[in-house]
């Protein structure tokens, strides 16, 4: 942890102002990554983000009842959760999704196709145990190959 005017300091974590400054958080972070891991966030912002994915090392879970679609498959493995990943959102059961980077994991909760808020966490031992999270949620996640 750096010390700064003589006191040590970390950033922790990031709640956005806007959904507008998180996704270009995120399209400035994927352009900058290698590895990426994407699981359960809503359809319409994964189909934003696939064009900045081509040539990067991905693996995406998508949400339930979603279609995996060949355009998804060209990118890297995916798979369908088969879990409820939610989070209580102001009282409201509310779609939990996660895009995990090596540094970084960007939080976006969301209901339908409206996306209530994106945090990130910087902290790098909680980045570090969320990104295992990925792990788990792939291991019990059906798989989608082409044709299918």
């Amino acid at each position: 942890m750096p010390i700064v005017d003589g006191q040590y300091e970390a950033k922790i974590s990031t709640t956005f102002s806007s959904t507008k400054d998180a996704l270009k958080a995120i399209t400035d972070k994927i352009e900058r990554s290698r590895t990426l891991r994407i699981n359960n966030i809503p359809m319409g912002m994964l189909a934003k983000l696939l064009p900045l994915l081509k040539g990067k090392d991905v693996k995406i879970i998508l949400p339930a009842k979603a279609k995996a679609n060949s355009e998804q498959m060209e990118l890297g493995p995916v798979a369908i959760t088969k879990a409820k990943i939610y989070k209580d959102y102001k009282g409201t059961d509310a779609n939990a999704g996660s895009i995990y980077f090596s540094d970084r994991v960007f939080e976006v909760t969301w209901i339908d196709k409206k996306i209530l808020a994106i945090d990130a966490m910087d902290y790098d031992k909680c980045v570090k145990c969320m990104r295992k999270m990925f792990d788990v949620a792939w291991r019990y996640s059906e798989k989608q190959t082409k044709g299918k």
